[in-house]
């Protein structure tokens, strides 16, 4: 049997977040194929609590589960800046006379953790989630013997570019991915970009769904669009642009349903919006909408709740950043536009126009069955990992 050490430091089970449905697609592969896992997360980045932990083990993800808390607590104060703090400082700020200008995200006390991990176990496969993760396994002798893995999620420089030196970040992103054997990339774009400058292979390996079962079941439609956002620096900015120019332009009798933490940071009411903070299972409201919206500006990789949507087979209408990733950049299902009117144009066009609806509808589910379909999907990363 073969068996993976599989680090995440978020918890996968709480789906509010791309990122996290992803990890969770990995997992059940992995689960699929009858590897034994082993699943290690961190406390605090993740948010984990005594009872998220309970559940995530009674979920059956992962034969064993370690969830290492980076930092001590700080009840005993003199203790946590002898013993963590200080050493941490230099460990982190080892090249402070030369700052990376990527983020650091392990400590010295996490590594440790880890470290003890590795010592008592033998994986055939070490797979890490994050390039801001990969130094738990560099220079590290504990994992020699093992295949090392890194899914990247995201062009890390990218999103940080108006922070960092964007050729010192780029370059440090490119060595850490380098450590690793190989290297998954969710979009086409950054699997481009990648494979011109690291060493290892570079392997796109795009999000993947289960196709809904009886997503043609509900006739009559409760809403016209439906807009799933989390609450993130991008999704405040697409979801301001949306309301401040698109929403004023559609007629006040289309129903909008807005899912996710992105409603925390909408100040606009109406008659016409249903609102949901937080919803456990998508599927009943995807089921009754007839259009989804991904108004993204800023942003890299793929957006999930654009593949989510093509699942269902609903067309969806986007800026040009929403396409970001997706392997067919046309005829996919998607109407893109960068211009407030011609966004609001493409609504009613597909509300107003049976044909061109259909036409859209067919079109976005027939992308997700040739590219993100999970049983397809699961085939290409078997050459992978069952070699």
């Amino acid at each position: 049997m073969r068996r993976i050490l599989f680090f995440m430091p978020d918890n996968p089970l709480k789906k509010n977040a791309g990122n996290r449905t992803r990890a969770l697609s990995m997992l059940s592969y992995f689960k699929s194929r009858n590897f034994e896992i082993d699943f290690v997360s961190e406390y605090f980045t993740g948010r984990w609590n005594e009872t998220d932990i309970k559940t995530f083990k009674q979920a059956d993800l992962a034969n064993n589960t370690y969830v290492i808390k980076k930092k001590p607590s700080k009840k005993n104060i003199l203790y946590y800046l002898l013993f963590y703090k200080l050493p941490n400082f230099f460990y982190q700020n080892r090249l402070w006379f030369f700052p990376l200008q990527f983020p650091e995200l392990v400590t010295l006390r996490f590594k440790r953790a880890f470290n003890r991990i590795l010592k008592n176990n033998h994986y055939d496969y070490i797979f890490i989630n994050y390039a801001s993760w990969a130094s738990v396994i560099e220079n590290n002798p504990l994992t020699k013997k093992s295949v090392k893995v890194i899914d990247m999620h995201d062009f890390i420089t990218a999103q940080l570019q108006k922070k960092v030196n964007i050729g010192q970040s780029f370059n440090e992103e490119i060595r850490r991915i380098s450590l690793f054997d190989i290297a998954l990339a969710i979009s086409v774009e950054e699997q481009y970009v990648f494979s011109q400058f690291c060493k290892n292979r570079v392997v796109l390996a795009p999000m993947m769904l289960d196709r809904p079962e009886n997503f043609h079941a509900v006739k009559e439609k409760s809403f016209d669009l439906i807009y799933v956002a989390s609450d993130n620096i991008h999704n405040q900015k697409a979801a301001n642009w949306f309301f401040n120019n698109v929403y004023p332009l559609l007629p006040t009798g289309i129903q909008i349903c807005v899912i996710g933490q992105i409603n925390e940071h909408l100040s606009i009411k109406g008659p016409n919006l249903i609102t949901i903070n937080f919803a456990e299972d998508l599927s009943t409201y995807y089921q009754n909408a007839k259009i989804a919206l991904c108004p993204m500006l800023t942003g890299t990789g793929t957006k999930i709740k654009v593949v989510e949507a093509l699942s269902y087979g609903l067309p969806i209408v986007c800026n040009t950043r929403g396409i970001d990733g997706l392997i067919n950049k046309t005829n996919n299902g998607c109407l893109v536009s960068d211009d407030p009117v011609e966004f609001a144009n493409n609504i009613m066009k597909l509300l107003t126009d049976e044909s061109e609806y259909k036409k859209q509808a067919e079109s976005a589910l027939a992308a997700f069955s040739i590219n993100y379909e999970r049983e397809h999907c699961y085939k290409n990363l078997d050459k992978l990992f069952l070699k």
